[in-house]
């Protein structure tokens, strides 16, 4: 819910986001990343503010959220499929530049997710060639579903490597919709209302009403779709419900005979991860050279974080596809605004530690 809230939208947009996606990118970095970082990322995955606000921090201290979803991924990935056409793929990459060499906690962390693999570019010497190889790799895992989650001059010279998360699901619905029961129907748009093929069933689901309306849908590999319907006389693009709502409606879910109409759709989104990110708290891999443990010759930050997603809705089940990518920055390269400081009159200069704020010395200079 807070990754969809913080994602800009317009009132007749579609938004589709995989949170499953963008906290495997983030937890994969979470080992490479210096402890004021990491913490920053621990609390936005557990849903918490990394400025410390919410029960974010506390949470993952007392649980390691990046090895829970580590085990989470891999328990998923593990899920047998009932149908012959359901199929899900996930990779979890690390591009490295030729010319540097990833740090091996990093790559033994990164050996725990599901699809891992560390595979070198020409970030450096050939941005464009590495570029169109990330891309082709995304493209095949995602059934090219997403055939491009970095554009064009998204890397350059400066970079030294690329995480990537991709994954493609398809799950079949246990009780498929009859197609021959598909017709036009009125949806009730912010735009206005107009006539879009509407699927139709009645099933055995889980069902509760609560302000909203939910109706759990089951699928194969062990996933269902929560169709989540907001108050009446609410347009239900600006309100989202909160996580303790969702949480509620699913404990209140009880089987009903649901006769249930719903739109075939298609959604597809890329989006700029810096701006939603920074709302969920994770600000230091963008603005300081927090990304140490990736490869072993130099610091790194986060330059850029791109994000897509694909979800189609029909009578035979869901198909859906993403890719995270987090480009990450050489310290040498980094551009910066520029400034000119004289240091020409009565100063301050204080010795600190980085990491605990300790100051060894503090000098009010008045005559050098």
């Amino acid at each position: 819910m807070a990754l969809l809230d913080a994602v800009p939208v317009t009132a007749a947009e579609n938004v589709v986001v995989s949170p499953w996606s963008v906290s495997s990118a983030l937890a994969v970095l979470a080992p490479g990343s210096d402890p004021a970082a990491r913490a920053e990322l621990e609390a936005a995955l557990v849903g918490g503010s990394g400025d410390g606000e919410g029960s974010g921090g506390g949470d993952a201290r007392e649980v390691d959220i990046v090895e829970a979803l580590a085990a989470d991924s891999a328990t998923i990935a593990g899920e047998r499929a009932w149908s012959e056409d359901s199929l899900l793929t996930m990779a979890n990459t690390l591009w490295v530049d030729e010319s540097r060499t990833p740090v091996p906690a990093f790559t033994a962390a990164l050996d725990r997710w599901p699809g891992a693999a560390v595979r070198r570019a020409p970030i450096a010497a050939d941005p464009g060639e590495a570029r169109r190889a990330i891309n082709a790799d995304v493209a095949a895992t995602t059934r090219d579903l997403i055939p491009e989650i970095l554009p064009d001059g998204a890397l350059t010279p400066d970079d030294r490597a690329v995480i990537v998360n991709a994954l493609y699901l398809f799950a079949a619905w246990l009780e498929p919709f009859p197609a021959s029961r598909t017709e036009e129907a009125p949806f009730h748009a912010p735009g206005g209302t107009r006539a879009v093929p509407t699927m139709r069933a009645a099933h055995e689901l889980a069902y509760a009403r609560a302000g909203w309306e939910y109706v759990g849908l089951p699928l194969d590999l062990g996933f269902h779709a929560e169709a989540l319907l907001p108050p009446a006389r609410s347009d239900g693009v600006d309100a989202l419900p909160d996580a303790a709502t969702v949480v509620a409606l699913r404990r209140r879910a009880r089987p009903h005979r649901v006769d249930l109409h719903l739109p075939r759709l298609r959604a597809e989104r890329a989006t700029l991860l810096d701006g939603p990110l920074d709302d969920l708290g994770v600000h230091r891999i963008f603005s300081t050279l927090s990304v140490p443990g990736v490869v072993v010759e130099e610091r790194l930050w986060i330059a850029g974080a791109y994000h897509a997603a694909v979800l189609r809705v029909d009578e035979t089940g869901i198909e859906g596809a993403a890719a995270t990518a987090l480009v990450a920055r050489g310290v040498a390269y980094r551009q910066l605004p520029e400034v000119e400081v004289r240091v020409d009159r009565p100063f301050l200069l204080l010795v600190t530690h980085q990491r605990t704020g300790a100051v060894a010395f503090a000098v009010r200079v008045r005559q050098p």
